[in-house]
């Protein structure tokens, strides 16, 4: 009984949502992408320095940003139990060559007098005021043809303005891609062990879950990043799920 308590334990804490703070020197650090080098999941800090991410036991997260050095953190028990992660960066210094300037005696009036003259030719190009009322003459490459337009978003041949019909199909085919993406991103995040193993839905019904799961709004959830409110859909519902398959 001792065995199984404590692996059950072990168990309830394998996967677990962290929240983190990235700070360097006491202040906090925004856009810096953190990637779970295990399950190839990743998000990024706001402007408060802060993000979230699923992780299990034994991940290693990667912090990188343009002005930091790279910084990897291997996920421990205290990470797991805690579900919080404070991280400093270090500001990544970038060394150039010197370079040695010869010619010059320190004086700047000195040195600008004594600098060389542009040997460029200068444009005799000028143009008059009374040039901007002369007609262009017909265009001759008649080879090039005109860009696409869309044509509900021309009125007239030339000022566009939005047309509801457009938009409402653009809105309709974004939410059918997001709709049809879900099952996809959602298994690779969570991982097919957390459905399988802690949710207890058979690999070849995880689809059918999810769709059942859609009247809880988890679709709208999950892209607004409400990862927390996803996880507690997908326990609810699991139960009610599997009362009904027995």
């Amino acid at each position: 009984m001792f065995v199984f308590f404590c692996t059950n334990c072990f168990s309830q804490e394998k996967y677990a949502l962290i929240s983190g703070k990235i700070i360097s020197f006491n202040n906090s650090v925004g856009h810096v992408h953190i990637v779970n080098l295990n399950s190839k999941t990743g998000a990024v800090s706001n402007d408060s320095g802060e993000f979230e991410l699923i992780v299990s036991l034994n991940d290693t997260l990667l912090f990188s940003s343009i002005e930091y050095e790279i910084k990897k953190i291997k996920m421990t028990e205290n990470f797991i139990k805690y579900k919080r992660i404070l991280v400093e960066l270090i500001p990544y210094v970038n060394e150039l060559d010197e370079i040695y300037i010869e010619g010059l005696t320190g004086n700047l009036n000195y040195d600008i007098n004594k600098a060389p003259k542009d040997t460029l030719r200068k444009h005799t190009f000028i143009l008059k005021p009374g040039d901007l009322k002369k007609a262009l003459p017909p265009d001759t490459h008649v080879f090039l043809k005109a860009p696409n337009v869309n044509p509900f978003a021309m009125s007239g041949g030339s000022i566009p303005i939005p047309d509801p019909r457009y938009e409402a199909e653009q809105r309709l085919k974004r939410e059918i891609s997001r709709k049809k993406q879900f099952p996809i991103k959602i298994r690779k995040q969570f991982g097919l062990a957390y459905f399988t193993d802690k949710l207890k839905i058979p690999e070849e019904k995880i689809d059918n879950f999810l769709a059942y799961c859609e009247f809880r709004n988890i679709i709208t959830e999950y892209y607004n990043n409400n990862l927390l409110q996803v996880i507690q859909i997908l326990r609810e519902e699991s139960e009610a799920y599997n009362a009904i398959k027995n």
